[in-house]
């Protein structure tokens, strides 16, 4: 796993457990801090889609390494 992946991985856990603990803890707080349980499920959708695309992100970046893109001869 890359470190973006992690990353990911931990705010999607830190989001859904504080969210947990906001949401159903009966805790007498502003109602703004409802978003925080919807943003951990966020995240961790986000980390499922990096991580299922991290081999093909790799892939891709092997299979294209070799390759020397020329800048653009048009400017001058």
């Amino acid at each position: 796993m890359s470190k973006t992946n992690k990353t990911f991985l931990a705010v999607a856990i830190l989001g859904i457990a504080a969210g947990g603990i906001i949401d159903f803890g009966g805790l007498n707080l502003d109602s703004r801090w409802t978003v925080v349980l919807p943003l951990g499920a966020v995240f961790f959708g986000v980390f499922m889609i990096a991580l299922v695309l991290e081999k093909e992100m790799a892939k891709y970046d092997a299979e294209h390494a070799g390759e020397n893109i020329p800048p653009n001869p048009t400017i001058p």
